[in-house]
């Protein structure tokens, strides 16, 4: 996978992270310029199935296309959920360049199991080590067990992971859902950066049992 130099420089830590908390440790190096081929390093794939060239994942195009970057170095402590449903403690470190923009994200999931907690005791102090030696600050998502993240393989199923993420929180059938439903959830969908995914119109299309115009023309609205 082509990577800038920048990115480079973090593959040995991608091995020394997962080396240090063991094959229950997936670590992942994400290049965000190309959000559909975005691994470029990978250890303890086998976790979420992912391998190199797999896509962002939908959180990930979330803090891409809000730029939650520009306000802190990292997100900690979240909960994630791998496409056989296992749930893993996950954090992501932000790379920029020296002008601020983002690259990079360096992404740590940890199988959560009965050891977990000296796992995610280890896991909190390697991570708060690096941030703090690059003097940098930190902030968690709120732990209330609710799962912010969907880890899959495939660009299908990170924009349907997005997808049913908003129209889950609707309590009523997309096919009784009225036009001003179905233009919010487009438009949170576009604040989420699932429109960045190539074919992803067509997707939101399907499930919302709409056409691709009138989805551009949810966009367009105001």
């Amino acid at each position: 996978m082509k990577s800038n130099k920048q990115l480079e420089a973090y593959i040995p830590l991608v091995n020394f992270i997962a080396d240090i908390i063991g094959p229950h440790c997936e670590v992942l190096l994400h290049d965000v310029v190309d959000v559909q081929n975005s691994v470029i390093a990978i250890r303890n794939g086998y976790i979420s199935g992912r391998q190199l060239g797999c896509p962002l994942t939908d959180l990930g195009l979330e803090l891409l296309e809000n730029k939650v970057y520009l306000q802190q170095t990292a997100i900690v402590n979240y909960l994630s959920r791998t496409s056989g449903g296992e749930k893993l403690r996950s954090s992501t470190y932000f790379i920029k360049n020296e002008d601020n923009e983002l690259i990079g994200m360096l992404c740590v999931n940890i199988l959560i199991s009965a050891d977990g907690r000296v796992v995610k005791d280890l896991a909190d102090k390697l991570i708060h080590t690096l941030l703090n030696n690059n003097g940098v600050n930190q902030a968690p998502l709120p732990e209330n067990e609710e799962v912010v993240e969907s880890l899959h393989s495939s660009i299908e199923k990170v924009v349907e992971s997005a997808i049913h993420k908003i129209i889950d929180t609707y309590d009523i059938p997309v096919e009784r859902m009225s036009v001003e439903e179905k233009t919010d959830i487009v438009r949170k969908l576009n604040a989420n950066g699932i429109f960045k995914i190539k074919g992803a119109i067509t997707k939101v299309a399907g499930t919302l049992q709409s056409s691709e115009s009138t989805i551009y023309r949810y966009l367009s609205s105001r």
